[in-house]
């Protein structure tokens, strides 16, 4: 059951990754992870599709082996995303208080 609600967390958790991440790309920052940079040059405004596929397959492989291990990996995922996610709200405030500067 633990694994289970872990594996939701991961997944739902791309959601404000990737609208964060949107947010701050649209604003003129740029993704600090190559592997989505590419991603993003190749797919355009869908880089985001194997980024949440990629999520959903590995939650489901670690709901299905369901060792012991399978909690643990899957909280430290989680939690990597958290601070993805809180890292990208700060750079959001960064840039919203320079904008803020730069206006006469």
């Amino acid at each position: 059951m633990l694994t289970a609600g872990l594996a939701a967390l991961l997944v739902v958790l791309q959601i404000p990754d990737i609208w964060t991440t949107n947010v701050i790309l649209a604003a003129g920052g740029r993704e600090l992870n190559p592997v989505v940079r590419v991603m993003q040059r190749r797919l355009g405004r869908w880089w985001w599709l194997p980024k949440l596929l990629l999520a959903l397959g590995g939650a489901l492989a670690f709901t299905l082996i369901d060792d012991e291990l399978s909690p643990w990996a899957l909280a430290a995922l989680c939690l990597v995303y958290l601070l993805v996610i809180l890292s990208n709200l700060r750079q959001m405030a960064r840039m919203g208080r320079r904008r803020k500067a730069l206006r006469p």
